[in-house]
């Protein structure tokens, strides 16, 4: 048994064919990177580090010895949000950072002002300034279906249920942070009226794939 250096692009499948193995096989030597119980895969990150069958060539030695044994870069788009954090509402008028958020969806006319529901537009903006093709739309509901499932993985968009009895909310979005025994903690637009980390239950959590990748 080997390790390797996750590189930009790889996936589980393309690793394993990489070292003439099935994607079960590479599973074996890497149980930690499926999640126990829905079979979803992790997300692999730029140098983590896994298991492989074989020897690994084209690598100096100094670089596999120094080599973390774990390592999980941030997603681009949960460093942007990141540095959203404590944007929010305008007691009189409208903050024009809201607005940017909005934009994104197309948002304009009469619906562009920062007491539209935002939470979903603050995600668009941050997958799109991030580099990669959003929803495009601040309708929860329209990004269940989105991106791909994962397992609960940093920085994967997470979609909840209408928080409320009102039929006209659509839910809340947002990325997720971290996870304790019954909340999942997300960085979201439009919560409390600005952009924070809060707990929200697991109880809310949509119950087909919540959480979703975008590639």
């Amino acid at each position: 048994m080997a390790q390797y250096t996750v590189q930009p692009g790889d996936n589980p499948s393309k690793i394993a064919k990489s070292f003439g193995m099935t994607l079960g096989q590479f599973q074996k030597l890497n149980p930690g990177l499926v999640e126990w119980g829905s079979g979803n895969w992790k997300v692999l990150f730029p140098g983590q580090i896994v298991n492989v069958s074989g020897v690994v060539t084209g690598l100096p030695p100094e670089t596999v010895a120094t080599a973390p044994t774990s390592f999980a870069a941030p997603p681009p788009w949960m460093q942007i949000a990141i540095m959203e954090v404590g944007v929010q509402e305008w007691t009189n008028g409208d903050n024009p950072r809201i607005l940017e958020y909005l934009r994104s969806c197309g948002i304009s006319g009469n619906l562009l002002h920062d007491e539209t529901a935002w939470c979903a537009a603050f995600v668009n903006w941050c997958v799109l300034r991030a580099g990669y093709q959003p929803k495009g739309s601040a309708k929860v509901s329209d990004w269940w279906s989105w991106g791909r499932p994962v397992a609960a993985t940093y920085g994967a968009i997470c979609i909840l249920q209408p928080l409320t009895t009102d039929q006209a909310s659509s839910g809340h979005i947002g990325f997720l942070h971290a996870l304790d025994a019954t909340n999942v903690w997300l960085l979201s637009g439009n919560s409390k009226n600005q952009v924070r980390i809060s707990a929200y239950p697991k109880n809310k959590l949509i119950h087909n794939a919540p959480y979703r990748w975008a590639f």
